[in-house]
């Protein structure tokens, strides 16, 4: 049986970044990939203020591509553990900030535990507004995916937009 403090926290954040356009970087042409529309995808290092914890808050640093380039985010979460199967669902709002302007929304994961300090999850993020060179950005979903190898203290995501 998983520890329900060690499986909580779940991945606080799980990149929440990924949060839309500009959270996420790496513009790829529509040429490059011979897909119909063009993606971006950021990289997310969050940093777990409340690890351990069901409900907290997470800061993390964006990396993209230009045109969105570095940012931070701040995140809050609520996760749910099974401590018997070891899955869990995390969801919450989330902010970008870039040298640009903002971009702001929610996202929501699902996944595994497979141990007491690892685990891997997926889902979605929404981008629901902006400031500065975001402003009037529309509603947009993108992925997200998650990974923590020690309880949730730290997790890397990754986000793609198309």
């Amino acid at each position: 049986m998983r520890s329900k403090s060690l499986l909580a926290g779940a991945i606080a954040i799980v990149g929440v970044l990924a949060v839309g356009v500009p959270v996420i970087g790496a513009a790829a042409s529509t040429a490059a990939t011979g897909s119909a529309a063009p993606k971006t995808t950021c990289t997310f290092k969050n940093y777990n203020q409340t690890p351990k914890k069901l409900s907290g808050f997470t800061f993390a640093s964006v990396n993209c591509q230009k045109p969105f380039g570095n940012g931070v985010q701040s995140a809050t979460y609520t996760a749910t553990v099974n401590t018997k199967t070891g899955a869990a669902t995390i969801k919450g709002p989330y902010k970008n900030w870039f040298d640009t302007g903002t971009l702001s929304g929610t996202y929501s994961l699902g996944g595994q535990y497979t141990s007491a300090t690892a685990a891997t999850f997926k889902g979605t993020f929404t981008i629901t507004g902006g400031t500065g060179a975001f402003n009037g950005t529309k509603k947009t979903t993108g992925t997200l995916t998650c990974s923590t190898t020690n309880a949730d203290a730290t997790s890397t995501c990754t986000s793609v937009l198309k």
